[in-house]
């Protein structure tokens, strides 16, 4: 009947799968409630009464499950189908989450450009938005991209570049592409955004190796793009931008009329100025703030492009930021690896007769800085003057990969013991039977042998009421008709009848019970082997024949279960035989009271000891002293920056670092660098060499090399700017963190005198030199 209540289910009409599956569910239960009341008949158990009884709860229960077969089918609204009409607005793009270094996808073209994915156009007066997406208006490509109504390219050449992408790890539907494509070959069915020159799958993610190819036309050159007329009416709306602000009008107001000439002119006053500095995650971007940019304060690489994007609206040039990669790691000749390092956001400029073309600007200045992150390596971008205080703050780690590896420790190891509960729970009936067994051998011994033989058959019935074959109620004549026919079991059946209420009662004799007992193990046995491996394991773990046994003459180690129309008769006269026999009926206790005790007394005295223990007293925590570091070392000045400082109270709720001071390190008006000194948490001591590794592993990303100043202990990290050197206080609860600019040449001796300071002693100046670090396990270097 179940498998084609399931099969049923599976299969039938939308609209009347709640009704098919109930009445399935309806019949299903009857014919389980008809079995049970038939096996209950022929067992002479039950009654009217009884039966209504059953009647009335099958059929609550029925009421329970189909309301909450009914409610779950209801569920559905909170899921609305997608559709394809509706259109999702512009919204401000979200902040990408860090990605692993792995290979996104292959491109062979001639030369590395720009890879993009999208495009930021909708700009509200204070951020960029992302364009409207309406997947109404998705063109299918297969082969050439073909002009569709609201396509914003215009008029374009013919291809004059291909690029031959290979998907590695790329998330997502959207497709790496290039800018105005053109066509479009092989690979998956793709579609084509008009609005945004975007590609996109059709169908799922797609797989790694998938390859297609993208035609475009050649970048133009400057001469092309200065013969450029108007911009059609399709890229006007890329113009709405707010009016410009004073700074900004006096800026246009110098340059050139010409389209082009007048874009490079504010560019090249923009780039002039502008200092990059920090990560380039997208932010809101005001006109105000294109203004401090103008005058040369620090800004991220998406404000800059940001900001490029509405000076060229200023200008008259229609223009939006592109986003995707730049570039790529050239792996063979015309060959480029891209890689989630390689993601830019560039200009993209709107020209009669070549369509969007991607400006890609570089500031010439970016700003130095103290974090041990990606740097980039292009020849024409040079460090300013100012150098930004990245403060190191020795943070808790706390992982969901740790947390998963400390939860899988726990479990395989927990894993025998939950077995073994589990194992207990399931069949402790089996161990309290092995005991009943042998408290009715020994019963029945000291009684005689009619009970000796009561006790043999006793057990072959309680085998059978475990198996569900025959209840205690079937007496061991009837017992015949419901098993196969069987020589033994007949002769037992008679041999017991004739032995407890019959006429061999009066004169037993030791070979009746000889022959009780081995006739009982017999067809017990072959009993049980008929029965499936299921069926024997659930008789092992069954307590029916502990609640209802076939004879509560001999022990049964098990209060029998007794109706409740008995129990409440039988309540107020057997209150006082309670009373008086209760230590006689205490033991042998039951095992699930016992268990119960036995835990709830586990738990008492683990919680008396918790609150009787008292509280371990918490190392004192040293203070910094006020002055850890000089002010003035020759021509360097440290300057206390306690802005910087907020780092340490205010970064993170899990800073390792209690107290903190930031000194920079001025000579004249260059910043050369930082001091960072910090006093630890009083339960970390860098004294020991585990966790004096696990500092450094979370400073440096375990890149710092033991170093000596002379005999300063120092460990050194060289970065492409910057030199880290950092030294442990010796009583193990601090540290001196001296992050440098390269190009200094004195940080040695600079580091060494600020030690020397903290010993109230001077260090002369003095050549520092690697050392090797010696293997722990053999003394020598490894």
């Amino acid at each position: 009947m179940l498998p084609f209540v399931i099969g049923g289910a599976l299969l039938q009409p939308p609209d009347t799968e709640v009704v098919a599956t109930l009445v399935a569910l309806l019949l299903l239960v009857g014919s389980l409630a008809v079995s049970f009341g038939a096996d209950l008949a022929t067992e002479g158990a039950g009654d009217g009464r009884f039966e209504l009884r059953r009647l009335v709860r099958g059929a609550l229960a029925l009421v329970v499950l189909g309301g909450v077969l009914f409610g779950t089918a209801q569920v559905g609204f909170l899921f609305p189908p997608p559709t394809a009409q509706d259109i999702v607005p512009p919204m401000r793009p979200p902040t990408p989450p860090a990605a692993a270094d792995r290979v996104l996808f292959t491109v062979s073209a001639p030369a590395p450009t720009t890879w993009r994915l999208g495009t930021l156009d909708v700009y509200d007066g204070t951020a960029w938005l992302t364009p409207p997406f309406d997947a109404s208006t998705l063109v299918p490509v297969n082969g050439n991209v073909p002009t569709a109504p609201g396509d914003t390219r215009g008029p374009l050449p013919a291809p004059g570049i291909t690029a031959t992408i290979e998907v590695a790890d790329l998330p997502g539907k959207a497709l790496p592409g290039l800018a105005n494509p053109l066509a479009v070959r092989g690979g998956p069915q793709v579609e084509y955004d008009p609005r945004t020159q975007a590609l996109r799958t059709a169908g799922v993610r797609l797989p790694r190796g998938t390859t297609y190819e993208v035609l475009a036309p050649a970048p133009p050159t400057g001469a092309v793009l200065s013969r450029a007329g108007r911009p059609a009416a399709a890229a006007r709306p890329f113009l709405d931008v707010p009016s410009p602000p004073a700074e900004i009008a006096a800026l246009l107001a110098e340059a050139p009329t010409e389209t082009f000439a007048r874009l490079q002119f504010v560019r090249r006053a923009y780039f002039a100025k502008v200092v990059a500095a920090g990560a380039g995650n997208p932010v809101d971007v005001p006109p105000s703030r294109v203004v401090e940019m103008l005058a040369g304060k620090e800004a991220t690489p998406y404000e800059i492009t940001a900001g490029e994007v509405l000076l060229a609206r200023w200008a008259g040039v229609p223009a939006r930021i592109g986003y995707g990669w730049f570039g790529g790691d050239k792996v063979a000749e015309g060959r480029w690896e891209i890689r989630p390092r390689n993601g830019s956001t560039w200009l993209e400029a709107y020209f009669e007769g070549s369509g969007w073309v991607p400006i890609v600007g570089t500031p010439p200045r970016a700003r130095a800085s103290t974090a041990a992150g990606a740097r980039n390596d292009n020849p024409s971008v040079r460090p300013t003057d100012e150098l930004a205080l990245v403060v190191y703050v020795p943070v808790e780690l706390s992982s969901t990969r740790l947390a998963y590896v400390l939860v899988r420790y726990y479990a395989l190891r927990s894993l025998p013991f939950l077995l073994g509960i589990g194992l207990l729970a399931a069949f402790y009936p089996a161990l309290i039977k092995v005991l009943r067994r042998t408290a009715r051998r020994r019963a029945a011994a000291r009684l005689g042998p009619r009970a000796r033989i009561a006790a043999a058959y006793a057990e072959l019935r309680d085998n059978l009421t475990d198996l569900g074959i025959a209840g205690p109620a079937v007496t061991p004549l009837e017992l015949l008709g419901k098993v196969d026919p069987d020589a033994e079991h007949r002769e037992l059946a008679w041999l017991v009848t004739r032995s407890l209420w019959g006429d061999l009662s009066r004169d037993l004799q030791p070979g009746d019970v000889a022959a009780a007992q081995t006739l009982s193990l017999s067809v017990a046995r072959r009993l049980r082997s008929a029965q499936p491996g299921l069926s024997r394991a659930t008789a092992l773990a069954s307590r029916a024949s502990l609640s209802n046994p076939w004879t509560d003459e001999l022990p049964t180690l098990w209060k029998p279960r007794r109706s409740r129309k008995t129990a409440v008769a039988g309540r107020p006269k057997r209150f006082a035989q309670r009373v008086r026999a209760f230590p006689a009926r205490a033991w042998p206790p039951r095992p699930v009271p016992l268990a119960v005790l036995g835990s709830v007394l586990v738990v008492a005295v683990a919680v008396l000891v918790a609150v009787t223990r008292p509280e371990p007293t918490p190392p004192a925590l040293r203070a910094l002293p006020d002055r850890v570091a000089p002010g003035v070392l020759g021509d360097i000045r440290l300057v206390r920056e306690q802005s910087a400082e907020k780092a340490f109270r205010e970064g993170t709720d899990r800073s390792l670092a209690r107290e903190g001071r930031v000194f920079s390190l001025r000579q004249g008006d260059v910043v050369q660098g930082s001091l960072q000194v910090a006093a630890l948490d009083p339960t970390i001591d860098t004294r020991s060499p585990r966790i004096r590794d696990q500092v450094l592993q979370g400073l440096g990303k375990g890149g710092f090399r033991a170093s000596r100043i002379g005999q300063e202990r120092v460990y050194r990290l060289a970065l492409p700017e910057l030199d880290l050197l950092l030294s442990f206080t010796p009583d193990g609860h601090g540290y001196y963190l001296m992050a440098a600019r390269a190009a200094y040449a004195d940080s040695d001796r600079l580091f060494a005198s600020v030690l020397a300071f903290t010993r109230g002693e001077a260090a002369a100046q003095l050549r520092p030199a690697d050392v090797v670090v010696p293997d722990p396990r053999t003394g020598s270097a490894s």
